[in-house]
């Protein structure tokens, strides 16, 4: 059930896990990272509002990627733009708690990857691009 406010709209939560699930949408249709890019954005400023905590930021996105709902790359670009530190633990929590990482850990690995300031898939993003 989508929680809303006072005036029937949508929480910034429920706003943030919707385009989460767009850009994943997106990516899953269009296999477009620019296409997907704006779902991105949105969700960084929805974030920016300060109306969701961080730790419900935190916990939204990691049990989206958990369940399987979200993919590596809308994390990643969130995570390579904000540098929270505690989502860095998680994945390197569930890395190295995992039966066989070589074979399965890959999505995670991309996730830690993220936070190198070279991070290899910045060159697709206009919201990283130099100039």
């Amino acid at each position: 059930m989508n929680r809303r406010n006072a005036e029937g709209a949508l929480s910034d939560l429920e706003l943030l896990k919707a385009e989460l699930l767009a850009a994943e949408g997106v990516l899953d249709i269009e296999y477009s990272f620019d296409k997907a890019e704006p779902c991105y954005v949105r969700c960084l400023e929805i974030i920016d509002r300060k109306n969701v905590s961080r730790a419900e930021a935190v916990a939204l996105i990691t049990s989206l990627f958990s369940s399987g709902s979200l993919s590596d790359e809308p994390v990643a670009f969130l995570m390579h733009k904000l540098r929270w530190p505690e989502v860095k633990v998680w994945a390197e929590g569930a890395l190295r708690d995992m039966r066989n990482p070589k074979a399965n850990g890959r999505p995670l690995e991309k996730i830690i990857a993220a936070y190198d300031s070279d991070w290899e898939n910045r060159v697709f993003y206009k919201s990283f691009s130099q100039g």
